[in-house]
């Protein structure tokens, strides 16, 4: 079966949320902290999990609203992979409205000896294959 979710030009993994009700402010928009969950949701699906990473850092650039019953899309592509982390920029479109654009950084995490380690080859080459896109012109 042929996936019905448009794929974010530039950005190789796409996920698909519908905007919930629970996800609105008073002023009947989405409001900025959601944000953050869609974006979470996005890098499990890229990742598989978040159990070997913390989160460094994250930033987001509010370009339009959001309402609910909305579909918004968010792609996501791999920007930079260090020795330690790595980072993933991110697009969130409602139809063809960019109503954001965010990075993140992710660290590589032994949470049993509380410290960061190297990326892992296996992480590392998945990264390369599956969201590193061409020449970026």
């Amino acid at each position: 079966m042929e996936s019905t979710i448009t794929r974010v030009d530039g950005f190789p993994f796409t996920r698909r949320e519908r905007v919930r009700f629970r996800d609105c402010d008073a002023m009947g928009h989405v409001n900025n902290a959601v944000y953050s969950t869609y974006l979470e949701e996005a890098r499990i699906g890229v990742l598989g999990g978040l159990s070997e990473f913390i989160l460094a850092r994250m930033e987001i650039d509010f370009r339009a609203e959001l309402r609910a019953g909305e579909e918004v899309e968010i792609g996501t592509r791999c920007a930079r992979i260090g020795t330690k982390s790595f980072e993933l920029e991110h697009e969130l479109r409602a139809g063809d409205r960019v109503v954001a654009a965010a990075r993140s950084v992710l660290v590589a995490y032994d949470y049993e000896r509380g410290e960061s380690v190297p990326v892992p080859d296996e992480l590392r080459a998945r990264l390369h294959r599956a969201l590193t896109p061409g020449p970026r012109g």
